[in-house]
């Protein structure tokens, strides 16, 4: 058994090795997004706060003046929704659609809260080598090696579930073959500094393997329920937990007008009033509402007592686009066991929990996981390197003793 999880450790984290230094190094980068996205692109991410006369905060654009702002900026784009989250030293982002192919191809716009202006359009992670679309592409890069959709996320997908079995079997790796178990398997969980560079490279992997190999298992499934959530995490997930299941599309009742923002807002924000007072759930602030063309459908999110994240709202209500009649809600935690278990992971696995010490935690994983995946290449790489020498040995061994009895008389080598 564990010979066999050896086996199965070696290669699955050949296999991975390189896409979890990778995974590692882009994840600590993340871990603080906003702050890098602030320092590398601050012409379309941040803007001075503003003051009156008084010193005091100034007032900021109603959301749906700063939205319409919006619409008259960016002819031949579709602007889908609008958050209603501000920062003081923040622009907003509005998320776009192109309807006029001549035009630059961009999904996303920044516009001054305050006045309004348009600061900039980008297409979200296009190219590491433009400042202002560099986070994205890491962010591409960490989550689907920045490849086209769905391909690439269909791969790193695959790759996290490697890694899920590399996890589970790794492990088991380190079990000692023989008794007394627990002494022996003391070692594994300790790092030799005194030792050669490669003893001192094995050392490491294991006994990170075995300190971190809880959070790595976390990390690693939570990938799969990124990546591959239909195909394979909810399935699994199903056999135990239950889930919500997701709205169907809907073929719009184009014989009635579409309800405008501030109808489609007030009966949102209203309806979601009303399934907090019977779900047993507090409304703390209200986050974005957007109109999904596929399912016509506003989507109305706020943030309440059931989210896990405390800095946007997951708590949604759909509506009818067109008479208002709540279709679907969508509450994080506590309703289906499925449910609540996969939004911590999310927000575990995106550092979106617990404030700063986490998000330190997460980077410090991150680098901690892409140096146990090098370290397990050096270890390979050097045994490799070993048994190939070794068998060159052997090889010039048998050479030289076949030359020996060549070059005997004929007939000492009958007689031999």
């Amino acid at each position: 058994m564990i010979s066999f999880s050896v086996f199965i450790h070696k290669w699955t984290g050949l296999f991975t090795a390189v896409f979890l230094i990778i995974a590692g190094v882009t994840g600590s980068l993340l871990a603080f997004e906003k702050e890098l996205e602030a320092l590398v692109n601050p012409g379309q991410y941040v803007v001075p706060a503003r003051v009156d006369a008084n010193g005091q905060p100034a007032p900021m654009l109603d959301p749906f003046d700063l939205h319409e702002r919006a619409i008259a900026a960016l002819p031949g784009y579709q602007i889908s929704g609008f958050p209603f989250l501000r920062e003081p030293d923040r622009s907003v982002r509005f998320n776009l659609a192109r309807s006029d192919k001549t035009l630059p191809d961009a999904d996303q716009a920044f516009l001054d809260p305050y006045d309004g202006r348009l600061l900039g359009i980008r297409k979200y992670g296009a190219t590491p080598f433009d400042r202002t679309t560099l986070i994205g592409f890491i962010y591409k890069l960490h989550y689907a090696l920045a490849l086209p959709r769905p391909y690439g996320e269909w791969f790193f997908g695959i790759v996290a579930l490697v890694w899920t079995v590399n996890c589970l079997v790794g492990i088991v790796s380190t079990f000692p073959r023989i008794s007394p178990f627990w002494r022996r398997w003391l070692p594994a969980w300790l790092i030799k500094r005194s030792a050669s560079t490669y003893r001192l490279h094995y050392d490491i992997h294991r006994a990170s393997g075995l300190w971190l190999w809880g959070v790595l298992f976390l990390f690693a499934w939570s990938s799969v329920m990124l990546n591959l959530r239909q195909e394979v995490y909810t399935p699994v997930m199903s056999t135990f937990l239950d889930f919500r299941k997701n709205p169907e599309p809907r073929k719009p009742d184009t014989s009635k007008p579409l309800l405008d923002w501030r109808q489609a807002y007030a009966i949102a924000v209203r309806t979601m009033d009303e399934v907090a007072s019977k779900e047993g759930f507090t409304v703390n602030f209200r986050s974005q509402l957007f109109y999904n063309r596929r399912l016509d459908t506003y989507i109305y999110y706020a943030n309440t007592s059931r989210d896990v994240q405390n800095d946007r709202g997951q708590t949604g209500v759909f509506i009818d686009a067109r008479t208002g009649a709540l279709l679907h809600t969508r509450i994080p935690t506590g309703e289906y066991s499925g449910d609540t278990v996969s939004r911590w992971l999310q927000s575990l696995h995106m550092a979106k929990v617990f404030g700063l010490p986490y998000r330190i935690f997460v980077a410090i994983i991150g680098l901690a996981l892409a140096i146990s995946a090098y370290t397990g290449l050096y270890v390979w790489w050097k045994k490799r390197k070993a048994r190939l020498i070794s068998e060159k040995r052997k090889q010039a061994k048998a050479a030289r003793a076949t030359s020996d009895l060549q070059a005997q008389p004929a007939g000492l080598r009958l007689t031999r």
